[in-house]
């Protein structure tokens, strides 16, 4: 029998990586990005412990933060599929700040990861519009692995980082990595 991963922890170790990237990020002054945290209503606590509470609101996206004096946003989502990504693990909400973030200068994008394959794709936010999209029209409800290595990025461990995103950044808004 395997391990059976609660859906608030699902994606945890990811969300390890992704943290300790940017720390490895922030310690080399390459860029500030940040976790975001999701908004809680706390009702009933014990010193600094929240023991009940409820989200306040929807949270916006995963991560935001500072790259050559340009805002990113994004969003990370992990799936334990193997040939898929399904677009219901996506809120329209985060699809619609991304749109706002981009609509004013900010870089946009989401890290997608499969688990299976330990595989992390970088994925622009106008792929994921389009396939969003298009399964609105009677298309696809996800994207298949396939497309994420055609249209995507695979997302790979350097010298400057754990999870190196950052170079596919560089590559979106048409510059040479430093």
């Amino acid at each position: 029998m395997g391990i059976r991963v609660s859906q608030a922890n699902r994606g945890q170790a990811f969300e390890d990586l992704l943290n300790f990237t940017n720390v490895q990020y922030e310690r080399a002054g390459v860029a500030l990005i940040n976790k975001r945290p999701t908004p809680i209503k706390a009702i009933k606590t014990k010193g600094t412990r929240v023991l009940s509470g409820y989200f306040e609101e929807k949270s916006t996206v995963d991560y935001d933060g500072v790259y050559r004096g340009r805002a990113i946003y994004f969003e990370a989502k992990s799936t334990r599929e193997r040939t898929r990504f399904d677009l219901s693990n996506i809120s329209q909400h985060q699809i619609a700040h991304l749109e706002k973030a981009e609509r004013n200068g900010a870089i946009c994008f989401f890290l997608v990861e499969f688990v299976a394959y330990k595989a992390t794709y970088f994925v622009p936010l106008s792929f994921i519009r389009l396939a969003m999209i298009n399964a609105q029209n009677g298309g696809r409800k996800s994207i298949s692995l396939d497309d994420f290595e055609v249209y995507g990025y695979l997302v790979k461990q350097t010298k400057r980082a754990a999870l190196d995103y950052l170079i596919w950044v560089d590559k979106l808004i048409g510059e040479g990595a430093a």
